[in-house]
């Protein structure tokens, strides 16, 4: 049920992307270009991600204890978990580690396979040719992204889970946002608007994961564990209104094309 629940909101929000692309389609299999960019970019997020969370996980039991955790896995998997559990898993981490390893292995990593993702499937000609393509691209693959990871979470972790990450569709913030700056670069032709369309999806996922992140760090007999409540849901009802509010310019954009502005050279570089 939770895989059933996952679709919707990103399947609908994929519609409202697309629509301007009815009357000025892509060139053929160019909407394929994208969904494939956007599932590459997942696989290849999910193993840098493992292989960075395996080296964050043995930062943090250090040395001696990696060497011992794998001697332990040559005889008895269940002993080695639980060793691996005595060690460190079951210890809240501190805010700035939870910060520093939720950059590293969500915020940067996932944004940036994103975006070099795009970069990739937008080369082919035709494929921008206005500031609303470039948005377009980059919010699809942010939602192809989003789908994949969403089906994964909802048959993991159920309904709850399911309808949370509908309600705050982080992917689909970030393409946007992300979109919303490579149009501007390849316009204006400057390099600050392609670093900011990666700067500002990656802090925007950063602190956004941080907060969810934090939450298991609560602990009713503690006085101040309550605040990690409190950054949570900000951080989730932050997400939410940042979703509602970038619908609503989307159908005011695609209304008075406000993002028309055609690219001086097609080719998903700017010109000169």
């Amino acid at each position: 049920m939770g895989i059933i629940i996952s679709l919707p909101v990103s399947l609908l929000l994929f519609w409202l992307v697309l629509k301007p692309k009815k009357a000025d389609p892509f060139p053929k299999g160019g909407l394929w270009r994208l969904l494939i960019a956007g599932a590459l970019s997942t696989v290849v997020a999910a193993i840098l991600s493992q292989t960075f969370s395996l080296i964050i996980a043995a930062i943090r039991i250090g040395p001696a204890n990696v060497a011992e955790t794998i001697n332990r896995m040559r005889t008895d998997m269940a002993a080695a978990g639980d060793f691996l559990q005595s060690l460190s898993f079951n210890k809240k981490r501190s805010p700035l580690m939870t910060l520093l390893s939720t950059m590293i292995t969500a915020g940067l990593l996932e944004e940036l396979c994103k975006y070099y993702a795009c970069r990739a499937a937008i080369r082919k000609k035709g494929m921008v040719r206005t500031w609303m393509d470039a948005l377009i691209c980059f919010t699809a693959v942010g939602l192809t992204f989003q789908i994949l990871e969403n089906l994964v979470y909802g048959g993991s972790y159920g309904i709850i889970v399911a309808i949370l990450r509908n309600l705050a569709p982080g992917h689909f913030i970030f393409g946007v946002i992300m979109g919303w700056y490579y149009g501007k670069y390849l316009i204006a032709g400057e390099k600050t608007y392609r670093f900011q369309c990666i700067l500002w999806p990656a802090l925007i996922h950063t602190l956004y994961d941080t907060g969810l992140n934090l939450m298991p760090n609560y602990d009713a007999d503690a006085g101040t564990g309550q605040i990690y409540i409190a950054m949570g849901l900000l951080a989730f009802v932050g997400a939410f209104v940042m979703a509602v509010i970038i619908i609503v310019k989307l159908v005011r954009w695609h209304k008075d094309g406000k993002l028309d502005t055609p690219i001086p050279d097609a080719s998903g570089e700017p010109a000169g």
